[in-house]
């Protein structure tokens, strides 16, 4: 097999691409949805909210990306 990209997170750590798995977290969160709504205006609304947080993270006010998703999902979650 050959490699065609090598992908770090945040930190620098090796990681596997999202684009498999992400159209999938979204089907599920669509099926448990009280409103109907299409899997990529789900995908697109975790972007904004999540980029617009970790773009804010930095200095005094940094958080970890774990940091990060833990606050997503309470947000999530109200």
């Amino acid at each position: 097999m050959k490699i065609k990209a090598i992908f770090l997170d945040f930190y620098g750590t090796l990681v596997h691409e999202d684009d498999d798995i992400i159209p999938l977290i979204c089907k599920h969160v669509q099926a448990g949805s009280a409103v109907e709504c299409r899997i990529e205006d789900i995908g697109n609304y975790w972007w904004q909210v999540f980029s617009r947080m970790f773009q804010n993270s930095y200095g005094e006010s940094f958080k970890t990306q774990r940091e990060l998703n833990k606050r997503f999902s309470t947000f999530c979650e109200m």
